[in-house]
């Protein structure tokens, strides 16, 4: 048995008190502000340009968005250890906290204890000069900014967005059977410009009777074009004019000449 009279015991008291989101806010107000002017160093030191350093950054977008509630700032706060400029409410950081603690920083998800809270006093002097309808901002390197309105980010985003027309190209096909080239206007995406059959008088260099055919276009539409309106247009033509000559086709060449 174990003798209990040789146990030490210790017991300790500790007085503690409950601060809701209103307290810890109050305090924050009133001892951890940063200054404009420590804000706009903090914004050099972080944009100033490095020389080993094959990118320079020329600006910071910042958006005046709460990430928390997706409103508007009201007390911009970030974390002093956090690499971001990025803020968050401090209000609505508090009273979430005072529900469920779990003291993250709700932008890159470090810890975000009470004690290194403060206040952006920049942003908050940005939030009082801009109107309501700006939501980013952006700063640059010599610690000043500029708003970022809907309709610039409008214009990037279809500037982003639009693709470069696409050149056009002059084909010539080489000359066939004593010919004179044909000219055609393609785009790079394959679309010609002529028409697909030229006849009599429209093609230059090519006797009166002759017809020159653009063998560019796919097979099977020619075959689908071919089928329905060549027997069409035979069966009209042979009750007012003699039996067509039979063509020769060169398939060596770009065109093909019937005689």
């Amino acid at each position: 048995p174990v003798n209990v009279c040789f146990q030490r015991y210790s017991v300790a008291v500790y007085l503690v008190r409950v601060f809701t989101a209103a307290d810890l806010f109050s305090q924050l107000k009133l001892c951890s502000v940063e200054s404009a002017e420590r804000c706009r160093e903090r914004i050099q030191d972080k944009l100033r340009y490095d020389p080993e350093s094959e990118i320079a950054t020329t600006g910071l977008r910042v958006s005046l968005i709460c990430p928390l509630v997706k409103m508007r700032l009201g007390v911009p706060s970030r974390v002093l250890t956090c690499a971001h400029l990025q803020c968050f409410d401090a209000v609505f950081f508090l009273q979430m906290n005072e529900k469920k603690p779990t003291w993250t920083c709700p932008v890159c998800d470090k810890p975000a204890p009470f004690e290194l809270l403060t206040i952006d006093g920049l942003l908050a002097e940005i939030l009082k000069e801009t109107s309501e309808d700006i939501e980013e901002i952006e700063y640059l390197t010599d610690g000043s900014w500029l708003p970022i309105s809907d309709e610039e980010k409008r214009d990037r985003e279809r500037e982003r967005s639009n693709t470069p027309d696409y050149p056009v190209v002059d084909i010539c096909i080489p000359e066939a059977n004593g010919h004179s080239p044909a000219h055609s206007s393609t785009s790079l995406t394959g679309k010609s410009g002529s028409g697909s059959v030229a006849g009599g008088s429209g093609a230059p260099g090519v006797p009166g009777g002759g017809a020159v055919v653009d063998l560019t276009l796919d097979s099977s539409s020619e075959e689908e074009g071919g089928g329905a309106g060549g027997d069409s247009e035979d069966t009209e033509d042979s009750a007012d004019s003699p039996a067509p000559k039979r063509g020769r086709y060169n398939y060596d060449k770009d065109l093909v000449t019937a005689y």
